[in-house]
């Protein structure tokens, strides 16, 4: 790291907490679980591409709002890589820095993918 400046990794593994499943199949039963599962997948890929990219004159209030959401989505589910990337966007938008957020932002889109993806890796694992 440079003064300044932060080196953000681009190969970022992605972290999923079974346990946060675990307590959401206690809590709904596994057939609502699932159903549960899927319905925050699906909305946590459709706020991803909703996102876009801001420019600084941009309804900074929305993009929180769908961040926002997406965090709350994968918190439920587990998917821990992507909740806390979230969060790192939602510390920026706080600060009002632009450079950081769009590198925020771009990492939340790479993480993302690549959670979505394992997600549906170990679902096609598990017959």
């Amino acid at each position: 790291m440079r003064a300044g400046v932060t080196i953000l990794p681009l190969g970022e593994p992605t972290r999923f907490n079974p346990g946060q499943l675990e307590i959401l199949c206690d809590r709904l039963g596994e057939h609502r679980a699932e159903t549960e599962v899927a319905h925050a997948l699906d909305r946590i890929a459709k706020g991803l591409t909703q996102l876009g990219t801001p420019t600084p004159n941009g309804d900074w209030t929305a993009v929180a709002d769908r961040v926002a959401a997406l965090v709350e989505d994968a918190r439920l589910i587990g998917m821990s890589t992507l909740a806390q990337a979230g969060r790192h966007v939602l510390d920026c938008l706080d600060q009002g820095d632009p450079t950081a957020l769009a590198a925020t932002l771009a990492r939340l889109a790479r993480v993302g993918d690549r959670s979505i993806n394992a997600i549906w890796d170990l679902d096609d694992l598990s017959g």
